[in-house]
C-alpha cells in the first residue's frame, strides 16, 4: 500500500502542477455562471427558493454542462500517465502492478476533487437563495406546469425523471458516486491504451463514447447502455424515460465496476511483457 500510495502522490503532484488544470477551472466557472446563477435568477423571479443541492443536481443531469464536464476531464487525462526518467525510476522501485493501482488511484482521487469543486460552488452559488433539507423545492416540482413558459430558461431545471423517483439527497449521492465511477473508467480507459502505446486511441474511443449516447439517445435507442457515460446519468435511470429503454440503477453500479475489473486485468495482464524507458 505505501509503494501505491507512492505513486499515486508523485502523480497528484504532477496533475495540480499542470498548467492544464486551468481549463477545469474554466470549465466549472462556465457551468456555475451560465447554468446554475441562471437557475438561481429564474427561481428568485418567481419566488421560489432551492434546494441547495438542487443547482449540481441540475448540472450532472444536463446533457449540455455533463458533455463539457467530462470533455475537461479527458483533456487533462490526456497527460496521464506521465512517463518521464523520474517515473521510470519510481516504477521498477515499486512494482510495475503497484504503479497501475496508484495510476488509478490517482484518477478516483482527480475525480472525486473535480466533482467537489463543482459542487463546493455550486451551493456557494446557491446559497443566498436556498435552504437545507431533503425535499424538492416548489420551482423544480412544479416548474413544468407553472414556470416552463414564463422563464424559457433552455433547462436549466432539474430533470422531472430525477425528482420524481429519488429525493435530493439519494440524488446528489448517486449523482456523484455514479460520475466518480465513471470518471475513472475513462481514465483506465486511456491507461490501459497508453500501456498499448496508443493513448490516442483510448482519448478518441473516450469521446466516442459520448457521442454515442447523445445521438442515440435522441432516437430513444436502449444501445446507448453501451456506453459507460449513459450510465452516469441518474436521469435516465427508471422503468421508462420518454418511452425509451432504461436499466435500474443497481445494474449501472454493477457495469461500471465489472468493466473497471475487466480493464485492471487487461491492463495487468499488457504490463507483463512491458518495458519502460
Amino acid at each position: 500500500m505505501k509503494k501505491i500510495i507512492l505513486i499515486l502522490r508523485a502523480g497528484l503532484q504532477e496533475t495540480f502542477t499542470d498548467k492544464k488544470i486551468i481549463v477545469l477551472l474554466l470549465i466549472i466557472g462556465f457551468i456555475i455562471d451560465n447554468g446554475v446563477r441562471q437557475m438561481v435568477n429564474h427561481a428568485l423571479q418567481v419566488g421560489q427558493p432551492l434546494g441547495v443541492f438542487e443547482g449540481f443536481i441540475m448540472c450532472v443531469n444536463h446533457w449540455y454542462y455533463l458533455v463539457a464536464f467530462l470533455i475537461g476531464f479527458i483533456f487533462i487525462l490526456a497527460g496521464v500517465p506521465r512517463i518521464n526518467s523520474e517515473q521510470i525510476l519510481l516504477i521498477y522501485r515499486t512494482g510495475k502492478r503497484n504503479w497501475l493501482f496508484g495510476e488509478i488511484m490517482q484518477i478516483s482521487v482527480c475525480a472525486v476533487i473535480y466533482i467537489f469543486l463543482l459542487l463546493v460552488c455550486s451551493i456557494f452559488c446557491c446559497s443566498k437563495y436556498s435552504y437545507i433539507g431533503n425535499i424538492w423545492s416548489n420551482f423544480t416540482v412544479f416548474y413544468k406546469t407553472d414556470y416552463e413558459m414564463l422563464l424559457s430558461d433552455n433547462n436549466r431545471f432539474v430533470d422531472q425523471q430525477v425528482f420524481k423517483y429519488y429525493s435530493p439527497y439519494q440524488s446528489l449521492a448517486h449523482g456523484i458516486m455514479l460520475l466518480v465511477l465513471c470518471l475513472t473508467l475513462m481514465g483506465t480507459i486511456i491507461l490501459f491504451f497508453s500501456i498499448l502505446n496508443k493513448k490516442l486511441i483510448g482519448i478518441i474511443l473516450n469521446i466516442l463514447l459520448i457521442l454515442f449516447v447523445l445521438i442515440f439517445n435522441e432516437y430513444h435507442m436502449g444501445v446507448m447502455w453501451i456506453s459507460p457515460f449513459c450510465h452516469a446519468v441518474l436521469a435516465l435511470h427508471n422503468k421508462y424515460v420518454y418511452k425509451q429503454f432504461s436499466v435500474p440503477l443497481l445494474f449501472s453500479y454493477l457495469y461500471l465496476v465489472a468493466a473497471e475489473g475487466i480493464l485492471i486485468f487487461l491492463s495487468l495482464k499488457q504490463l507483463k511483457n512491458k518495458m519502460f524507458y
